[in-house]
């Protein structure tokens, strides 16, 4: 571990299962990977998902919804915590279950679980996978992607970005053009040249 302060314990508030979290004092280590969409990877500091797949519940729970329960020294972490499950994100399956079940959901953790399936059908092996083979999955994607863009606002920059990624990754080319029109942003310019190109995919920044 490259970090200064070791993880978090994190606990699910339903089943009491126990996960570990990056401690936010911690920088992004050197080895972090950033995508268009706000996606990355990062061996020591990973990402805290914004819903947490549980391994023994039958749906996840949101980080904020956790008990913190240590923030062990270097000594306790190695001692009873190193072993703990990191936290990750359910299963692009998971996720599409989690928007059937959860009904009247708050604006916030719609947004947070639809999110979370965009980047489990363009960051992981098996949401690829599910969107390739699987018709019917592939269909709720999309719509819970459209839906996701619909969702969000216009007011704030770094949210405009998002929606043109999303209009991007969508096909939505014009779309994503139009919205970026006045922008000055280094990663817009590059949002809108690659929807020049018709080009889908997120791109490392």
């Amino acid at each position: 571990m490259t970090d200064n302060f070791p993880p978090l314990v994190l606990e699910c508030p339903e089943c009491g299962e126990r996960y570990l979290i990056p401690n936010p004092k911690n920088k992004p280590s050197e080895s972090r990977t950033v995508f268009s969409d706000g996606f990355f990877f990062d061996e020591y500091q990973w990402r805290v998902p914004l819903i947490i797949g549980c391994v023994t519940c039958e749906l996840g729970f949101f980080p904020e919804n956790g008990k913190l329960i240590a923030a062990p020294t270097i000594d306790e972490y190695n001692e009873k915590w190193l072993d703990t499950k990191k936290a990750q994100p359910p299963s692009a399956g998971a996720l599409a279950l989690e928007l059937r079940v959860r009904k009247n959901l708050p604006y916030d953790k719609e947004i947070a679980i639809r999110k979370e399936l965009w980047y489990a059908g363009k960051h992981t092996e098996t949401g690829r996978k599910m969107i390739q083979n699987n018709q019917r999955f592939n269909q709720f994607w999309l719509e819970s992607l459209n839906q996701l863009e619909k969702m969000l606002p216009q007011t704030d920059a770094d949210i405009l970005l998002l929606k043109a990624e999303i209009n991007r990754h969508l096909g939505f080319y014009d779309k994503t053009i139009s919205l970026l029109a006045n922008t000055k942003n280094v990663i817009g310019k590059e949002i809108i040249a690659r929807a020049l190109l018709e080009n889908r995919m997120p791109f490392i920044l």
